[in-house]
């Protein structure tokens, strides 16, 4: 418990230690848009939290001119025609192909002077210094997907030559209603809720129903690098040594490009300048979050998101739905752990409620408007906080069940910490607390589960994790408007 409470206060300070730059939308993830997209390929470096400086392939917008870690995430709209004009500056060459699409551009194996012996790449490609290949293909369907260089795979993958791809459904344009006490993200024992319906315009599929609407998505592209195979390509490669790839060991894990601290900083921070991409979920209780999950990496990767289970809803950029466009995604699973797999994507819905505590974990009253989603059978159902002054201290009278607070001298309360246990009210603080949370939200870890992942070439702690934000919805909803994105989360702290 001390190593993770210590962990939290580090993963916290950094968040709240940094100065805010571009910001993302409320809801979107950060990428461009559009049907036509002008890329490069080139070489850069991607920086680590532990001091490192490690060589990267990357592919990178021509009107930036510099490559980034992973590359541009694309988004587009489902049954656009897309191209991707790719210009090669790296010295040899590099194509482009995207698993799971159909391509209307050539899509022909590449084998030197004819010979079937000697596959150089999956489809064409861009000759190196300088030159270019087009790419084109229909966004027939929508879901998550990812680009990816189809030539040299086992070097170029691993140096970083990858991306993502989101296609957004046509059913964007249209409003469904969905009964959420029917969900399965739901305790359908205890459906009470301040709204039994919800009404969406966003998803992540023609699912009929509604099915997959959500209210705010987020990216968690996954990759990995052996500093020992980057530091072969940079110096022994050029001089004809070679790698014995059996011995090929990841030690740096990314999200999104980054290693945790770096998850948490703001997109577009100076100081990661190939890195642009940040990953740290921002959200209220019980609205639905989409997360896209890609594994670009060599390895597998168990990720847990704590405390609600997720409903995975679509894999490989396929609904799980027995008819598709008609019964939703019916086939559905529940895990609190993913694994993800190499080359493969998985689409789930998240939720977090809070419900089932026994008590109004908004310390509402009778006389307070119930929050969003609210569970009307919880609201408004406080238990008396007493402070433990003594062993054994009874409940007072006519209290069921209080929380027991422990005494001050029995607490280590983190940077985070409030003043009260309940989310979105505050109280005195401890004499030494610094009141990093004014906005009184809960933070906690969203990380791999296979523990060596949480560090930075063998520096703990780094590596695939980030910190998740519940965020109270603002006091006066619903007169009071709700913009929530990372600006609001830094603004308490302009000041300070």
């Amino acid at each position: 418990m001390r190593m993770r409470r210590l962990l939290c206060q580090v993963m916290i300070a950094a968040l709240f230690g940094l100065a805010a730059s571009t910001v993302p939308s409320p809801w979107m993830i950060d990428g461009v848009t559009g049907s036509t997209f002008n890329l490069i390929a080139d070489s850069g470096r991607v920086v680590t939290p532990d001091g490192s400086s490690l060589p990267f392939w990357g592919y990178g917008l021509a009107s930036s001119g510099k490559p980034q870690y992973p590359g541009p995430t694309l988004i587009v709209n489902q049954g656009d025609t897309v191209t991707i004009q790719l210009t090669n500056r790296l010295a040899e060459e590099v194509s482009l192909m995207i698993p799971g699409v159909q391509m209307s551009s050539a899509t022909a194996p590449v084998y030197p002077q004819g010979s079937r012996s000697q596959l150089t790449s999956l489809v064409p490609a861009a000759s190196g210094g300088g030159g270019t290949r087009s790419y084109t293909f229909t966004a027939s369907r929508p879901g998550t997907f990812y680009y990816q260089s189809g030539s040299n795979q086992k070097i170029q993958l691993r140096m970083g030559l990858f991306g993502a791809i989101v296609v957004r459904p046509t059913q964007n344009s249209t409003t469904k209603t969905i009964d959420i006490a029917a969900q399965r993200l739901n305790d359908p024992a205890n459906p009470g809720v301040a709204a039994v319906s919800r009404s969406y315009t966003r998803f992540a599929y023609e699912d009929g129903d509604g099915s997959t609407g959500y209210d705010r998505e987020f990216l968690f592209l996954v990759s990995e690098m052996d500093p020992n195979f980057q530091h072969w390509v940079e110096f022994d490669r050029p001089l004809g040594k070679p790698f014995d790839f059996s011995k090929w060991k990841a030690n740096y894990w990314f999200i999104n490009g980054r290693a945790a601290p770096d998850t948490m900083a703001m997109p577009n921070v100076p100081w990661l300048p190939s890195q642009p991409y940040n990953c740290m979920p921002l959200f209220h209780p019980a609205e639905r979050v989409l997360l896209r999950f890609i594994n670009m990496g060599q390895d597998f990767h168990p990720f847990h998101t704590h405390g609600n289970h997720m409903l995975a809803v679509a894999e490989d950029g396929r609904l799980l739905s027995t008819n598709p466009g008609a019964a939703g995604a019916d086939l559905a699973w529940e895990a609190f752990t993913v694994t993800l797999a190499p080359g493969k994507t998985i689409d789930a819905l998240f939720q977090w409620t809070g419900r089932g505590l026994g008590w109004d974990f908004y310390d509402h009253g009778s006389e307070d408007m119930p929050a969003p989603y609210e569970p009307l059978d919880e609201h408004a159902m406080r238990k008396a906080f007493a402070v433990n002054t003594s062993p054994g201290n009874p409940p007072a009278s006519g209290q069921s069940l209080p929380v027991i607070m422990p005494r001050p001298d029995e607490q280590t309360l983190g940077i985070h910490w409030s003043g009260s246990p309940f989310l979105g009210s505050n109280a005195e603080l401890p004499v030494g607390e610094g009141g990093f949370n004014p906005f009184s939200g809960y933070f906690y870890m969203w990380h791999s589960h296979s523990e060596r992942e949480l560090t930075n070439n063998n520096i703990f702690p780094g590596g695939f994790l980030t910190m998740a934000g519940v965020v109270p919805w603002p006091m006066g909803w619903p007169n009071v408007p709700d913009n929530l994105d990372e600006s609001d989360m830094y603004a308490p702290m302009a000041g300070m």
